[in-house]
């Protein structure tokens, strides 16, 4: 029974992200679990560009997923997961800044979360690969413009295209394009001065 819940889960995480939405429709938790673990971060890193409150941030994401499960019907609406999730984040948060009366719940609720991993071992070198590749660009997207570094983030860490980053944040594929360029431009002559640096 265990072969079998791996070899599923193994079968889940190569199906695409409107795929999965389609078996969340059908009640598959499993796929939930899935684009959860898909997701889950680089919605939070996503989201603490809106709210530094990171408590805020991971309920909200949560949430987010919770209410996908209970979309029902509604799902198959839904013809761009990717974007989609980040949407309804960013449109959650936005609220909850502009009100600024979110009720937070009594407890993390850490149980309710559907997180998995393969094992302690790997979980412990994927949070140190993490931490290292963190450290890494934390000294240097820290001068970028929030603008610029939150559309390079999404891009660069992310993965989305220009388009749907377009979409998420409202504005357009060329302001897009601007932000990134300029991203580029601070990341490329700090890294040169660093090197410069490094030879004398």
């Amino acid at each position: 029974m265990k072969n079998k819940s791996h070899k599923s889960l193994m079968y889940l995480q190569q199906l695409s992200d409107l795929e999965l939405f389609r078996l969340i429709e059908e009640r598959d938790k499993t796929a939930l679990e899935t684009i959860f673990n898909r997701y889950y971060e680089s919605l939070c890193r996503f989201g603490f560009t809106y709210t530094k409150e990171l408590d805020i941030v991971e309920e909200t994401v949560s949430d987010v997923f919770f209410q996908l499960w209970n979309s029902g019907n509604r799902i198959q609406e839904i013809r761009n997961p990717k974007p989609y999730l980040y949407v309804v984040v960013k449109n959650k948060l936005l609220a909850s800044v502009s009100t600024s009366s979110l009720e937070r719940r009594l407890g993390p609720g850490e149980e309710n979360r559907h997180v998995s991993s393969p094992s302690i071992e790997q979980q412990i070198i994927d949070q140190e690969e993490k931490e290292i590749f963190g450290r890494k660009i934390e000294k240097i997207l820290c001068q970028i413009p929030e603008k610029s570094r939150q559309v390079f983030e999404m891009s660069r860490l992310d993965g989305l295209k220009y388009k749907e980053i377009s979409e998420i944040l409202g504005i357009s594929i060329k302001t897009v394009e601007n932000h990134m360029a300029y991203a580029l431009k601070i990341i490329r002559n700090l890294v040169i001065k660093r090197s410069n640096v490094n030879h004398t």
